[in-house]
This record gives structure tokens, sequence and C-alpha cells, in this order.
């Protein structure tokens, strides 16, 4: 009889050690909740914020053709047009870098990874940047293993994030720069280090440069209008990969940005 209350006494107090886990747990998940409800109500605001200005331009011009169609000279209305299809795009690339963005947040690797020559990647990236190397007479130097690397990774999650990266260096360099990228094959993982000679980013601003939306500058040099979602975005897919990245910036001197992914 005895050894029947002490069961019962222990299989209490166990029950009861499971539902105080449990209690804990979706107190946790509940915090995780509301802190992921915050982050998108966050988003969302800036995301309307951000649009209203390009849509607001692509209306008043539309609206200025449509009113005075008759007296507008060719020159003109090619004038118009073409801010017309800049502001468009720059809500269409908002648009997508959202989507990216919303995307990387609500998944943890969730697409599917494959085995990739590292290596030959981040070489695909960096033929994308062959035109505009020549345009602004910038050099790309190249130190990478002579023998493949293979990792496991979302490959097109991965060449976004070095794309990124490589946009950044490209847009805030000066012409007849230098750009270089280095790979290093660390003991348990690969270390990629791309370093720019650009405009640097200020000691003040550089724990704020990975935040959604966050821009040091709203035009890059060429006239472009930047997003603040592309160092965001690397920094999730980096992390996704349970990788890390950091950024040393110098104003007028360069900016270094380095991650790893492991072996």
């Amino acid at each position: 009889m005895e050894d029947n209350k002490k069961s019962s006494k222990d299989y209490i107090n166990e029950l009861e050690g499971k539902i105080v886990d449990l209690s804990l747990r979706l107190k946790s998940k509940k915090n995780e909740l509301n802190t992921a409800k915050e982050s998108n109500k966050k988003i969302i605001g800036k995301l309307v914020h951000n649009l209203k200005n390009p849509i607001g331009v692509v209306y008043s011009f539309s609206d200025m053709i449509l009113e005075d169609i008759e007296d507008y000279s060719r020159e003109k209305l090619e004038k118009h047009v073409q801010v017309m299809h800049t502001s468009a795009k720059f809500s269409i690339q908002l648009l997508n870098a959202i989507a990216t963005y919303s995307q990387l947040q609500s998944q943890s690797l969730g697409n599917t990874r494959t085995s990739r020559n590292y290596i030959d990647l981040v070489q695909n990236v960096l033929n994308e940047f062959n035109v505009i190397a020549i345009e602004k007479n910038i050099k790309i130097e190249q130190n990478f293993p002579a023998t493949p690397i293979i990792l496991t990774l979302v490959e097109a999650e991965i060449s976004l994030a070095i794309k990124n990266i490589m946009n950044n260096a490209f847009r805030y360099s000066n012409e007849n720069s230098i750009i270089k990228i280095e790979i290093k094959d660390n003991k348990d993982s690969i270390e990629t280090i791309i370093t720019d000679e650009g405009i640097g980013i200020s000691e003040e601003n550089l724990p704020l440069i990975m935040n959604e939306f966050f821009v040091v500058n709203t035009y890059s040099r060429d006239k472009q209008k930047c997003i603040g979602l592309g160092l965001a975005i690397t920094n999730k897919i980096i992390k996704n990969h349970h990788g890390k990245i950091s950024i040393v910036s110098n104003l007028n001197i360069g900016t270094n940005v380095s991650f790893s992914l492991p072996k």
C-alpha cells in the first residue's frame, strides 16, 4: 500500500513538472509571437511610409499628363514618363525586398539546401558585376583557395547575400578604385571578406547599419534611391545558415564586410 502511495506521489510530481515546463514553453512562444507581431507592424508602417512618395509621384505626373496631353511636347512627355518609370521601379524593388525579408523572417532554412562548390557560386555572382566594374573603372581583386570548397546551403539565398554586399561596395565606391574579395578556408568555417575603398560608414551609424530601412544616404552617388533592406536581408540569410557577419568601416577610407559559414 505504501509503495502504491509513493508511486502515485511520484507520478503527481512528475505531472506537475511537465505542466510547469509546458507553461514556460507556452509563455516563451507567446513572447516570440508578440515580438513577431511588433516586427511586422513596424515593417508595414515603414513600407507604407516609403511607398507614399514614389506612388504619389507616379499619380501626380500621370495626372498632369492626362490633363495637358494635347500640349505636351515629345521631350517633355519623355522626361515625365522617365520620372514615373523611376518611381515605379523603386516601388517594385521595395515590394520585392519586403517580400524576401518577410519570407526569411518566417523560415529557418526552410528552403532546400544543396551541396555546392562555394567558389563557383561566388564567381557567378561576381560575373554579374563585370559591366558596372568596367563603367566605373573599378578593379575586382580575388583571392580564392585553389581547391573547391563544398558547402551545403541554399544557393539562391547565399548568392543574394553576396550580391547585396557587392551592390553596396560598388554603389559607394569611387571610380578608379579597388574592391577586394577573399575566401578563407578555416578549420570549422569558410570566411568571405569583401573590402572596398568607398565613402565608409561613421562610428555612430555602424551599429545601426543592419537595421531594417536604415540608410546613411537616401541616394547613392549614381542617384539611385536606397531601400535600406539589403544588409538586413543579408544578415538574416547568414544567420539562417548558422553563420556570422561583421562590418568594420572608416569614413572616407572604406568598408570591410566579413561573414563566415560553417563547414
